[in-house]
């Protein structure tokens, strides 16, 4: 029991430093002490269109240099908590001093903050996919969200709105320290051995950088490019959904006051009732549906949060409907949201060779672009009613089914990675034996795929190769160079050379041939010959 409280810190300050982080972003747009700004700092839009730049430009860096970003994670996580804490103060200050212009100062600011922001909450979902399980991950997010729903209506009706504005600027550097406590906690306590998706004990955590303990991929991707690509575009279309939800939520344009009732006793009803909702929403939509194909386990969630932006449409569109309680749906619809955006996209580290940031840098780019649409579109005055939004969330709904239903059927196809085709970047890698030609006529390249990936795994148990050297062995013998492989595990070209080294030794091979001749003809002997 003490073991799993401690291996379990790290969760439970990765969850507090998210709800400081939320809150931190809700009290800079929507606070007594910033919210009478934006009609006074000249701005050609409203304020949020700044920030969401900032969230833009870290996505296109996460996507561009992913590992040069890794590789100054360190002064990286000491300088833009700071920055950020500076961007906020910027723009609450702006319109309150002479010295520059208010509209410049407060778009720079604001441009920091939501550089500052978006880095430290991504760093923060990216220890959570390489520590902590899937239901973990998500009551982890789903305590943030809560945390933050209780905070704000204290802050409004208890903080001055001059320590508002303190407070505020402080957070980012708060949520920075508590990040830095979870990965720690992460390192002195490794998460324990638990059940996978299907039920058998998971291996041992495999290391990763920052001496993070990385558990090992418990995601079933369907195999090829259509599995990865039906990923890619259900984070897209997560990423449009919550960024609709939110521009018809009261967070949708800055300088809002997002609370919904001037009786505290009435606050504390709707958030009890709000919170039980969304944990209903999590382990009904997202945790029971975990084991199931990743074509079709975000279907329930991606209907439950269209419909209740269904509902609050409609609601609004009613005469005499309580404005306080549409609002306190649409809340809870954003939650919903902002919970299935970060699980699609932890999901889809989980499962993805492709470098973390990255995944991530796309999720940041689709949101914050159709944010930034949105916010233009309700900026200009015109007017938007029910119909666009029901169009909108409609349209999303047969994206985000069609790209999972058709992309797991489109991994059948013959753009799957072919082992009988191995790349090759230097002499050893150019010896990578082919497969035996009856086992080309009789077995298509996924079943092909799959024997030697058992028979690999097979070996590797046999032969006491570490998590990390198996997942490298499997690479290998799927015909990876170790370019290849450097850039799927984002790892530095000494430490695939090592793997790889210790791997030979392990099974008492010289060469990539060797090996491949050890897999070939075992699979062929005993996966061959069945019928």
């Amino acid at each position: 029991m003490l073991n799993a409280v401690r291996a379990n810190r790290c969760a439970a300050l990765a969850a507090l430093g998210l709800s400081i982080n939320l809150l931190w972003c809700t009290l800079a747009g929507h606070a007594v002490g910033f919210s009478a700004l934006p009609h006074d700092l000249g701005l050609p839009f409203n304020p949020r269109l700044f920030f969401l730049l900032g969230i833009c430009i870290v996505g296109i860096s996460f996507v561009a240099a992913p590992r040069l970003l890794r590789k100054h994670d360190r002064p990286l996580s000491l300088v833009l908590p700071f920055a950020s804490s500076m961007g906020t103060a910027c723009f609450a200050l702006a319109g309150k001093q002479s010295l520059f212009e208010p509209a410049v100062l407060s778009a720079v600011g604001l441009i920091a903050f939501g550089i500052g922001y978006f880095w430290i909450v991504a760093r923060y979902n990216l220890l959570l996919a390489r520590t902590q399980p899937f239901a973990y991950a998500t009551w982890c997010i789903v305590i943030a969200l809560a945390l933050e729903m209780l905070a704000l209506p204290l802050f409004e009706s208890l903080i001055p709105p001059v320590w508002q504005v303190v407070i505020a600027t402080a957070l980012p550097i708060v949520s920075a320290l508590l990040y830095e406590r979870a990965r720690r906690a992460a390192i002195a306590h490794p998460p324990l051995e638990s059940k996978n998706e299907t039920g058998h004990a998971r291996e041992e955590a495999r290391p990763c950088s920052a001496g993070i303990p990385k558990l090992p991929r418990r995601a079933a991707l369907p195999l090829g490019k259509g599995g990865k690509r039906s990923l890619a575009v259900l984070i897209v279309a997560a990423s449009i959904l919550l960024a609709t939800v939110r521009s018809f939520s009261s967070i949708g344009l800055w300088g809002e006051n997002p609370s919904s009732a001037a009786n505290p006793l009435l606050d504390f009803g709707y958030w009890v009732i709000s919170t039980s909702l969304l944990a209903l929403f999590a382990y009904v939509a997202l945790v029971k549906t975990t084991g199931w194909p990743l074509k079709s386990r975000f279907q329930p969630a991606f209907i439950v949060v269209i419909g209740g932006l269904f509902l609050v449409v409609s609601q609004q569109s009613i005469a005499g409907s309580s404005s306080s309680l549409v609002n306190e749906l649409m809340r809870l619809d954003d939650s919903c949201a902002h919970l299935l955006f970060w699980m699609a996209v932890i999901t889809a580290m989980d499962a993805l060779a492709t470098p973390s940031y990255r995944i991530m840098g796309i999720a940041a780019i689709g949101y914050a672009t159709s944010s930034i649409l949105w916010v233009l579109l309700l900026s200009s005055g015109t007017a938007i009613n029910g119909v666009i939004a029901l169009v909108a969330v409609y349209g999303l709904t047969v994206v985000a089914m069609h790209s999972e239903w058709v992309g797991g059927s489109a991994s059948r196809a013959s753009d799957e990675i072919d082992p009988r085709k191995p790349h090759a970047d230097d002499n050893e890698e150019r010896q990578s034996a082919p497969l035996n030609p009856s086992l080309q006529e009789s077995l298509s390249g996924k079943q092909v795929t799959r024997i030697i990936t058992s028979r690999c795994e097979d070996l590797a148990a046999r032969r006491k190769l570490s998590p990390r050297e198996t997942e490298i062995f499997i690479l290998l013998a799927q015909g990876r160079t170790r370019t290849l492989i450097q850039e799927e595990l984002v790892l530095a070209e000494n430490t695939v050379k090592t793997h790889i080294s210790h791997i030979y030794a392990k099974l008492d091979v010289g060469n990539r041939q060797d090996m491949m001749g050890l897999v070939l003809d075992s699979s062929e002997e005993n996966e061959i010959a069945r019928p």
